[in-house]
């Protein structure tokens, strides 16, 4: 299992318009498994889409291959339930720390107080009647604790994280390192262009791919470092000991909201994903559809047509420290909108294996998702599968550092384990052409 992911490569799915129509006529306690997703979205969207179908209860499994990939599903959950949260507001937040190396002082101020009110959660000393961690043992549970008291001093004292990524540039192009600009703008009209990224903006992604801030707006300068990208995370003393930053630097999180329908030349990936993320919002909290008007109203049309920040902000200012108080307000309990019929269950990575020994997992669940770097493990996740259930893979199709062989050797790998694995496609996919691959168990 690869630890390097910190976002998915494919769009947010309403997970109950991906059930069988037989199972979606008759079945009112639904169980799904998603494997390597590394972020919330499709809970998030299931979720916001729930007024839609008819009552049931929905219990989402969820294995990820690291505890830092747990945590920041839990603060993304976190946010599009607390109540307090603007709109706007919490969609910002969501996106900046989805993909963003550096946050706006607003942003690093949420995470630090967010931060130190979860970490009850991960000791399961409050109540939270969304999640479930009771599948892991007390060290990881311990575990989580640490990484999210780590966040909170991190965010406040700093960490080198554009020197972290600088660092990933320089050791992947060696000596093309100084010709990074040409890398960079081969690899979006050569790769991803032709690959149908619509509204992802050429001054978007180099911005990106030389610091990592995906996400901008003209309201606030992105000066604090975003901690919850480093990985290996692990107390030691009195202090914390972290493997840096591992994560994505080809590609970019602009697929998991931004690969939208909703086509408007005038909008950036940014402009894309932040209307959709804030109709989500919108419809998790008040069970409604969003007004158009209301997504646009707040954005000036005249800084529509391309990013609204193109330089680094001074890096003093990055650097500021801040003094740690030790607030009580941080640690008031965290009010959350009712979702009654949903539950949230996180598994240790360790299940993939153990799962399959189990009577009570096999032919247990009604959809089973899995990212495009867990396909190995179709296996493993077959036997869990109910009889004519479905099965979606994520494709490669945005993995910018796959050509177009090597999505071809995908689709063949692919196609190979699922035949031995008794699944079929539902269709002919093709990861230079589709997403995502829908196949059935028979």
């Amino acid at each position: 299992m690869r630890n390097n992911m910190w976002w998915g490569y494919s769009e947010s799915l309403d997970l109950q318009n991906e059930i069988s129509q037989k199972d979606s006529r008759v079945l009112k306690n639904l169980e799904i498994l998603i494997v390597g997703a590394s972020d919330a979205r499709h809970i998030v969207k299931t979720l916001a889409s729930s007024y839609m179908h008819p009552d049931r209860v929905i219990t989402y499994h969820v294995i990820e291959s690291t505890l830092e990939q747990v945590a920041r599903s839990i603060l993304l959950l976190n946010i599009c339930l607390q109540k307090d949260l603007g709109l706007q507001e919490a969609t910002r937040y969501y996106l900046e720390i989805l993909g963003n190396t550096l946050l706006r002082p607003a942003t690093a101020k949420y995470l630090t107080k967010c931060t130190k009110q979860l970490l009850d959660i991960s000791t399961c000393t409050i109540d939270c009647p969304w999640l479930s961690l009771e599948n892991f043992k007390y060290k990881d549970r311990d575990h989580l604790e640490s990484i999210f008291k780590f966040w909170a001093r991190a965010t406040h004292e700093g960490i080198p994280i554009i020197n972290y990524w600088d660092c990933r540039i320089r050791k992947l192009l060696k000596t093309r390192y100084e010709y990074r600009e040409g890398i960079f703008d081969w690899d979006y009209y050569m790769v991803l262009k032709p690959r149908g990224i619509f509204n992802l903006t050429i001054q978007e992604y180099k911005f990106w791919r030389n610091n990592g801030v995906a996400f901008t707006w003209l309201e606030g300068e992105p000066v604090r470092s975003n901690p919850t990208l480093l990985n290996n995370i692990i107390q030691y003393g009195s202090g914390f000991l972290h493997y840096a930053y591992l994560g994505d630097i080809v590609n970019g999180p602009f697929f998991t909201w931004a690969a939208s329908e909703r086509i408007d030349k005038k909008l950036r990936a940014t402009d894309i994903a932040e209307g959709e993320l804030m109709r989500t919002i919108h419809e998790i909290k008040m069970k409604k559809s969003l007004c158009e008007d209301y997504i646009g109203a707040h954005r000036d049309s005249s800084i529509l047509n391309g990013p609204v920040v193109t330089e680094m902000p001074d890096n003093e200012m990055e650097l500021e420290s801040w003094i740690n108080t030790d607030n009580k307000m941080d640690k008031e309990k965290i009010s959350w909108v009712e979702v009654p019929n949903h539950k949230i269950i996180f598994h240790p990575a360790s299940s993939l294996e153990l799962f399959k020994s189990k009577s009570e997992y096999i032919d247990r669940y009604h959809l089973i998702w899995v990212a495009h770097n867990m396909t190995k493990q179709l296996a493993n996740l077959a036997p869990l599968v109910s009889t004519g259930a479905s099965v979606i893979v994520e494709l490669s199709k945005y993995v910018a550092d796959l050509r177009k062989e090597d999505l071809q050797n995908f689709n063949k790998e692919l196609k190979e384990t699922m035949q031995k694995n008794g699944l079929r496609s539902t269709y002919d996919f093709d990861s230079n052409e589709h997403t995502l691959a829908r196949l059935c168990k028979d």
